[in-house]
């Protein structure tokens, strides 16, 4: 059996039990020191690892419930975008109206009230035929396309080709008699073309 460290130091003469005892506890100290730095290192080094050593779990496929929410998610969010869209169409075209009539009432040149010496003036509203009576200087400008009919929710308003140019712009259904003078032929090229017909003796009229 193999002798402590005080035994062998005491029978070797180099040391008194006494010191023998205090050098076998010192050592014993020493040895468990060493054990303890030993042992944390090892933990230390284990701590110093990163999540992400760790193997990574694979992403679970979504679930019927989380599609069908996603899914909801996504047709919600399209239907605000359209009824934004819808809201931002309704108030640009109430600015538009709103710019239209500012315009008429600021330029309607028509007289109110009838007078004696007005004179009717007929035009195409949509299929039908309308017609106004307005005083002769008017009337002439009309049929000339210095003055145009502007429909004011069935009202009839009389404005200058420029600000019914203007109103075009934003809306043309506003315009319903603009007399466009270049387009019609006189009276003479209008007979210069009819003069190769020849009108047949038996043609009743």
């Amino acid at each position: 059996m193999a002798k402590s460290l005080r035994d062998q130091l005491v029978e070797a003469g180099l040391a008194t039990a006494s010191q023998a005892k205090k050098a076998e506890k010192q050592k014993r100290s020493e040895g468990q020191a060493h054990r303890k730095k030993s042992a944390d290192a090892v933990t230390k080094a284990g701590g110093n690892k990163k999540k992400g050593d760790r193997p990574s779990a694979k992403a679970k496929p979504l679930s019927e419930a989380a599609k069908k929410a996603r899914q909801a998610q996504s047709e919600k969010a399209k239907r605000d975008r359209e009824l934004a869209q819808e809201r931002n169409a309704k108030a640009q075209a109430k600015a538009i109206r709103a710019q239209i009539k500012q315009l008429v009432t600021q330029n309607d040149v028509r007289e109110k009230g009838n007078r004696d010496d007005d004179v009717p003036y007929n035009f195409l509203h949509g299929k039908k035929i309308k017609r106004i009576y307005v005083p002769a200087k008017q009337q002439e400008m009309l049929s000339k396309g210095q003055l145009t009919i502007i429909n004011n929710d069935g009202r009839y308003h009389l404005v200058s080709k420029e600000i019914a140019g203007k109103i075009a712009e934003r809306d043309p259904k506003w315009v319903i008699a603009a007399h466009d003078p270049a387009a019609a032929k006189p009276a003479e090229e209008m007979d210069d073309y009819y003069k190769d017909f020849q009108v047949p003796d038996d043609l009743d009229w």
